[in-house]
């Protein structure tokens, strides 16, 4: 980035060319620069290209300080009337990819991060390129889709009549169409964009690269400047005086200590919640980090699996790993007040007594160091002003986060929530099983078999026939407008109800005694949105999602073996499945489970076939193999070595021994230090 004078004397660069990039800067108030970097290395998780956070400088480049804690790309900055920053911003908490792309505010020391607009508006898809009408609360900005160009309609956006109302969005290029905040769409199209209002009657446009004055009542357009030479003009700015917004800041900012914790504090809880909670039901806060993901250059992200998870975590729910910092008793009258981490991403989760889910965010917040932030309920109106009582908990020190019993760590399903599994659930829940539901902890090609029997078998809107979680693939942006408490995680989840009632049997009576501690190690994995992985990192940044191990010739052998021994006899009980193997796995993914690459032989297409008194489950009928000697058995066991010697070699995240591969290290610091294996 440089200055420049209007006349275009004295240019001078204010950030070093290194291989980050520095973008997008505008004027504060108070003389500096706030612009997006991508210094610090990490990357959204369906794609593989550096994230932008938001940072400030001074105006000769030095200074330079981070004020966005973002694990994914903030947007185009601009500064409010009343000296706030107004930007766009990405996440993934618990929502597909598409939407939401919506405003946000901070004040330019970092504090007070604040919806502005759109955090559950599907149609448009993403609001970016915001600017300050002069003398007006509202903004002009453009309003567009997720991929492709930032180009589409214009819009005024007046938060004031509704933080999600389509009443807040006025379309001033109607001949753009917008489909209606609860159309899940990936628009709209179209060619306007870098909006820039001159007053509150006209504002400066580029059409496609051509510079437009236009009034808001759609009734005045002349050009500015056409494209020259086939190049385009964009980022149209009338140099004039303006009145300087006031300069906002909190006391603490400056003095605060790079280590201080922010605290976060509560009124009452059920102001939001009510009448789906009742007063007294919530207990806990349960405070969350979204894990990110460093930046890597590999082939393995270019084949995404469970739609666009190029570092895989779940089986189509939650995109990012979750990390559960500690929980916060709520009092009786629904107050909280605790300390939080400064600059991380953080989101809250409301327990009951059972610790399950009664309400969560599906957004996320960050402090900066010693702020204090406060909120009247939870999933309150932003309209709302705060009850005429005094919170309990505001009487008292904040509290400190009581860290969960399995520690600070990413939550990881394989060594956090199959113990309990193995110590309850295999004894009965085993390959051999009649009602074939596997509970053993083998790892599969993704994931293992019971995450993959509980939460990926027979996946739908809701999640699994046991397990209730959010989708988050592309064509579910539907979920994100459903916010009615206790709809989504383990209130309605089978799974759940099984291992609070103990597995009854016919009589009632519990089969399996599970501690507090094992229930709620489960019950929080599946309100975490069911992950798998806990890191973001990767011992095999050359696979698919960098995580698949799948056995190279394993679908060239089956396929030999299933023409010559077992089309005829599928074919005649008219299966769907085609002539050849690859038909009958092509459709894996939610219909069937996953390939067992750990003791290979207990797969079900190499159980079904053998003989029961050689070890099989017999379900063929006739035995296609008598015994595991047969030629055709060890062939197909045979493919499974490879992928043995690699898993010892090279431990997946989910093993034990993993290490992750370099790339995952291979970044800076923000002071532009290299980071290594011993940082944090």
């Amino acid at each position: 980035m440089y200055t420049i004078n209007v006349d275009g004397t004295d240019l001078r660069r204010l950030t070093c060319v290194q291989d980050d990039h520095n973008y997008d800067p505008a004027w504060l108030p108070d003389g500096r620069i706030v612009f997006l970097s991508s210094r610090i290395s990490q990357a959204a998780y369906c794609f593989f290209t550096p994230v932008g956070i938001l940072w400030t400088m001074n105006a000769d480049g030095s200074d330079q300080r981070q004020i966005s804690a973002n694990y994914l790309n903030d947007f185009t900055p601009a500064v409010l009337n009343d000296g706030r920053i107004i930007y766009g911003r990405w996440e993934y908490v618990d929502r597909p990819a598409i939407p939401i792309q919506s405003l946000w505010t901070i004040n330019a020391d970092g504090t007070m991060l604040q919806g502005f607009f759109g955090n559950r508006v599907l149609d448009p898809a993403t609001f970016i390129e915001p600017q300050p009408i002069p003398g007006s609360r509202a903004v002009l900005c453009t309003l567009t889709g997720h991929n492709g160009s930032c180009r589409g309609a214009i819009g005024i956006i007046d938060p004031d009549l509704g933080n999600n109302a389509q009443e807040s969005i006025r379309n001033i290029t109607p001949e753009i169409r917008l489909r209606g905040v609860s159309h899940s769409t990936n628009g709209p199209r179209g060619p306007y964009q870098t909006p820039y209002p001159l007053d509150q009657q006209y504002y400066l446009v580029s059409y496609d690269g051509t510079l437009l004055v236009r009034d808001y009542d759609c009734t005045v357009q002349a050009t500015v400047l056409e494209p020259l030479d086939e190049m385009g003009f964009y980022n149209p700015r009338p140099i004039r005086s303006r009145v300087r917004p006031p300069v906002r800041s909190a006391p603490w900012a400056d003095s605060a200590d790079a280590s201080s914790m922010a605290t976060l504090y509560l009124q009452d809880i059920y102001n939001g919640l009510e009448p789906h909670v009742q007063r007294g039901e919530v207990k806990q806060i349960a405070v969350v980090q979204e894990v990110t993901r460093a930046l890597i250059t590999s082939p393995g992200i270019h084949r995404p699996l469970y739609d666009f998870q190029r570092m895989l975590v779940s089986c189509g729910a939650t995109y990012v790993p979750k990390q559960v910092l500690g929980f916060a008793d709520v009092a009786e009258d629904g107050s909280a007040c605790f300390h939080v981490p400064p600059m991380q991403p953080l989101y809250f989760i409301a327990l009951d007594a059972q610790g399950r889910a009664v309400q969560r965010m599906r957004s996320f917040t960050h402090l900066m160091p010693g702020e204090v932030q406060g909120c009247i309920g939870c999933h309150e109106s932003r309209h709302d002003g705060p009850r005429p009582l005094l919170p309990g908990a505001l009487a008292r020190e904040p509290q400190e986060l009581v860290p969960p019993e399995w520690g600070i760590r990413g939550f990881c399903y394989a060594t956090l929530v199959q113990p309990v599994l193995d110590q309850h659930c295999v004894g009965c829940h085993h390959p051999h099983e009649p009602h074939r539901l596997d509970l053993s902890g083998d790892r599969t090609d993704c994931f293992n078999v019971s995450y993959e029997m509980l939460a990926d078998l027979g996946q739908g809107r809701t999640g699994s026939p046991y397990v209730n979680w959010i989708p988050t693939y592309n064509g579910h942006e539907w979920n994100i407008q459903e916010i009615r408490p206790k709809q989504w995680g383990s209130h309605p989840s089978k799974l759940a109800d099984l291992v609070l009632a103990g597995h009854p049997d016919q009589d009632g009576k519990p089969r399996v005694r599970l501690s507090e501690s094992e229930r709620r190690r489960i019950l929080m994995w599946i309100d975490l949105n069911v992950p798998y992985y806990g890191t973001a990192d990767t011992a095999h940044p050359d696979l698919p999602g960098c995580r698949q191990i799948y056995p190279a010739d394993l679908t060239q052998v089956m396929n030999d073996v299933f023409a010559r021994r077992c089309v005829e006899c599928h074919q005649s009980q008219q299966e769907p499945m085609g002539k050849s193997w690859t038909a009958r796995t092509a459709r894996w993914r939610g219909d069937a489970m996953g390939l067992r690459i750990e003791r290979p032989e207990l797969n079900a297409f190499l159980l079904a076939p053998l003989a029961e008194d050689a070890g099989g489950t017999g379900r063929c009928g006739a035995p296609v193999f008598a015994s595991t000697e047969d030629a055709d058995y060890q062939a197909v066991l045979q493919t499974f070595l490879p992928v043995r010697q690699l898993i010892r070699q090279r431990p997946r995240m989910d093993m034990p021994g993993a290490v992750p591969d370099p790339v995952c290290f291979d970044c800076r610091r923000a002071d532009g230090a290299q980071l290594t294996q011993s940082d944090p």
